[in-house]
Order: C-alpha cells, then structure tokens, then sequence
C-alpha cells in the first residue's frame, strides 16, 4: 500500500509540474507591454545640453600681433574668465574685473548681468592692442532693416548691442550706429600680401585688386568694380576653379555668371599660384533627381566613371607667374588614370583672426609638394615641383597591394627633413 500512494503522488506531482509548464492566457488577462525608448532620457546627453554641465577643458589661445601674449577665455562653475597671458615673462591675469564690468553694460544696456553670465560674443583687440571690442544681445525688441511692418512675421529681432572697453582705463562706451562687417565671400583666394584676390567666373580665372576686393565685400553688384580676366579657354566639365559642381541644372546655369570658388594656392611671395584643373568632357553622364526640391523635382547632371568603363577624367596641374599672367601645364604624369592632390600650408594658430587669410601652397618660394596616387589607390607618390625649372621630383613612393593612405607631410627645416604618415 505505501508503494502504491507515494506512485500515486509522484504521479500527481508531475501533472501539476506540466500544467504549469503549460500554462496559457485568457484574452483579458493583461500582458506586460515592452519597453518603449526613452527619447527624453537620451536628450539630456546631447552635445548642447552637455556643454552646459562640462564647461571649459582646453584653453583656445588668440595670439596678439604687436607681442607674443595670447588671450582665452575659460569658463568654470563658477562663470566665465577672460585671461591674457605673456608667456615670455610666464604672467597670467585676467583682462577685465568682470564684476566692474557688468555694472557698466548693465547700466547702459538696461538689462541685469552679473560677473559670473557676461555673454559676450565676437571679442576683438584694437590693432593697437589698447582695447576691445564686442557685442552683447538686449532683451529689447528692434524691426529688422529690411523689414517696414512690425507686425508681419520674423520681421523683429532683439537689439545688439556695440561696446568699446579701455583695458588701462576700464572704461566702456557704446558704440552706436555700428554696422557690422559683412563676413567675407567664400570664392576669394586672397594672395599671401593680400594684394590681389584669384576667384572663377563662367568657367574661367580672373582677378581683381585689394581695393576693389573690399568693395566686393562691401556689395558684389557694384558697378564700380574692376575685374581681370586671365584664362578664356575654360569649358563646362573642363573649368578652371569651381564648375558649380552638386548644383541643379537651373542652378548651374544661373550661377555660371556668379563669382565662385578658383581653389587656387599661392606662393608664399605671392608671385605664382598653382591649380589642379580637371578634365571630364569624355566621361559619361550621370542623373540626378531631387524629387523633394521646393516646388517641381529638380535634375542634376554630372560627369561620373561605371566600373568598366574607359573614360576617366584627366586630371593636370597648372602653374601660374601672376607677375607675367602666364600660365603653364606641369608634367606630373605617373599612372594611368591618376589623381592629383595639392596641399596647402598648415594655418598658424596666431592668424585666425586675421582680416585676410591666404591659400598658400605646402613649400616655399622655389618648391611645392604634391601627391599623385592610381585609380585603385595601391600606389601613391609625394613629390616636389621646382617651380623655376617646372622639374617634379619624386620623394616618397608607397607600393602595396591593399588601399594606401596618407596625409599632409610635415616639413622640417624648409623641406630638408620630412614627417611622413601612411
């Protein structure tokens, strides 16, 4: 008999173990739903939210022309600071009592600032290194100039506000009926002396002088201003400078008359400046349609090589004596089907704020470097071109039989030594 319960109750214990195994769901019995995403938990770690909680970890030095200091400005928990440091005497001091300062912008602007929140944007030094300059955005509401009815929409705008700071005296006065300079147009190569300006109109090079580049700054349909042509052979898929390359076909045939981009690179000695001009008329077209353009679906047509096809656009260099207004194609042929890079010279730190900051080529006055690499990048050459003599040179080849890269060299001693990264 004891036999036969405990296999009994093995028995039931099993068929409760399957039931539960088993188990199954009525259709009102509630189902835990899924974790949704948590788009407002991610946001708080957004770049711009993060920047409000990191404050400042480096210093962005912006060095002065009259002596070796640079200033910065560093912000903590406990606000921002405007330094100025002369590393020649290892000194380091702030550039303003910024309590001091609030108190005078608060009183001329009618708006509270304290030392801890001066948002103060585009800081300038005199050229006499005596002062400053910068702006600071009211709460006052302003029409906008090209506006005439308050009430239409986006036709106001929060007044700016002017200021000029005597850093010996501390003493800050606004600047009224300032008019703010236009930023400079992006299809001017300035030349190293800033005498002359190299930009592309219609597929073709020309030039202009200072005097008449500022005018173009000033407004680029003045009647007054005088423009050089230099070249007139250039063609569409064979120009000079900027062909209006990722624009619409209307676009294009539009902005063919507009200044553009001559992407240009000049001598140090503003003597010579050099181009790499492409040639792509035997390539074959390829289509483009933007069906989301504002109004009707626009067509773009552009020059572009299949896999197999023969057609490869040409690619050459051109040197330019800007004295002479003379032109000729450098012997830089290695591979079929190359491609030409040209670089340019490292920007220096203590020119960023510079009026005009030239396109100068990596070399110097007698010398540019260049690079010239096969269709399937397995091979890739730097040279130096003689600029006198026209001579190309190779200095560093790289052979493999997977994809090769590399960047700008860096030069050493004018040139004598080489940094090289692949």
């Amino acid at each position: 008999m004891k036999r036969f319960y405990l296999l009994f109750l093995m028995l039931v214990g099993c068929q409760l173990i399957s039931l539960g195994q088993t188990r199954t769901f009525s259709m009102m019995e509630a189902v835990a739903e899924s974790p949704k995403a948590n788009y407002q938990l991610a946001s708080r770690f957004s770049p711009n939210k993060l920047k409000k909680i990191i404050y400042s970890t480096t210093v962005d030095p912006h060095w002065l022309k009259m002596s070796n200091r640079f200033w910065y400005v560093y912000e903590t928990p406990a606000g921002k600071e405007w330094y100025v440091v002369d590393p020649s005497v290892r000194s380091k001091k702030k550039l303003f009592n910024s309590a001091e300062l609030a108190a005078q912008i608060t009183t001329i602007m009618r708006d509270p600032f304290d030392a801890q929140h001066l948002p103060m944007e585009n800081m300038k030094f005199s050229k006499d290194e005596k002062s400053i300059s910068f702006e600071l955005k009211s709460t006052i509401d302003e029409l906008k100039k090209d506006r005439k009815d308050k009430k239409a929409a986006d036709s106001m705008q929060k007044k700016i506000f002017y200021f000029n700071y005597e850093l010996n005296t501390a003493r800050l006065t606004e600047v009224k009926n300032y008019e703010k300079p236009k930023d400079k147009p992006g299809w001017g190569s300035v030349a190293p002396d800033s005498s002359a300006v190299i930009f592309a109109r219609n597929y073709n090079l020309y030039w202009m002088d200072k005097a008449n580049y500022l005018k173009a700054v000033k407004n680029e349909d003045d009647s007054t201003i005088v423009e050089h042509q230099l070249t007139k052979d250039g063609v569409k898929f064979y120009a000079y400078g900027n062909d209006g390359d990722g624009e619409n076909n209307e676009e294009n045939e539009k902005n063919n008359k507009k200044r553009r981009n001559a992407y240009v690179l000049w001598s140090p000695n503003a003597k010579y400046f050099i181009l790499n001009r492409e040639d792509s008329r035997k390539v074959k077209d390829l289509w483009v349609i933007n069906n989301v353009a504002p109004g009707r679906p626009t067509l773009e047509t552009y020059k572009y090589q299949m896999p197999g096809e023969k057609e490869a656009a040409v690619e050459e260099l051109l040197l330019f004596n800007f004295e002479a207004k003379t032109s000729k194609k450098l012997n830089v042929a290695a591979f079929k089907d190359q491609n030409l890079s040209l670089w340019s010279a490292p920007s220096l730190n203590k020119d960023r704020d510079n009026e005009f900051r030239p396109s100068v080529w990596l070399g110097n006055n007698s010398k540019i470097y260049f690079s010239r690499s096969s269709r399937d990048l397995k091979r890739v050459d730097i040279c130096f071109i003689n600029i006198l003599t026209g001579q190309v040179s190779p200095l560093i080849d790289e052979r493999f039989n997977t994809y090769v890269e590399i960047n700008r060299p860096g030069l050493v001693k004018e040139g004598n030594e080489i940094i090289h990264w692949s």
